[in-house]
């Protein structure tokens, strides 16, 4: 990113498996500045960084995250979606649109339940993709 026009873009931390990049304001460059270098570099990047993964690994992340799906599901939440993918390419469980208010989506009981299924997500999300 420094190469491409970014100088002051920042090493990531060690323990920042799933960091958010920062936004071009943050780094002092223009949106279309940061955009091609974004683009010059994204396939550098580890599956799963600043939420991006490759469309051939998309199919695999939406499998596990069926079952993490099927899991909430069996653990008390009916109404928890099947995984689909946004308009980035990105898997999210789209909670919104199945009913969940940004509170419950919140709440400490479902946060429970996705402690309990958590080991059905697949690694690379790093943490619940939701929407």
């Amino acid at each position: 990113m420094r190469a491409q026009g970014v100088p002051t873009f920042p090493d990531p931390p060690p323990e920042a498996s799933n960091a958010k990049f920062p936004s071009p304001q943050q780094l002092g460059v223009s949106s279309a500045q940061f955009q091609a270098a974004q683009t010059a570099c994204q396939h550098l990047l580890p599956a799963g960084i600043d939420e991006h993964f490759p469309p051939a690994e998309v199919p695999l992340l939406l499998r596990g995250m069926v079952r993490f799906s099927q899991c909430m599901r069996s653990h008390g939440v009916p109404n928890w979606p099947d995984p689909t993918v946004d308009s980035e390419g990105r898997p999210v469980f789209q909670l919104s649109a199945h009913g969940f208010t940004l509170q419950q989506a919140h709440s400490p009981q479902l946060r429970a339940k996705v402690a309990e299924c958590q080991h059905s997500l697949p690694n690379a999300l790093g943490g619940l993709p939701t929407g």
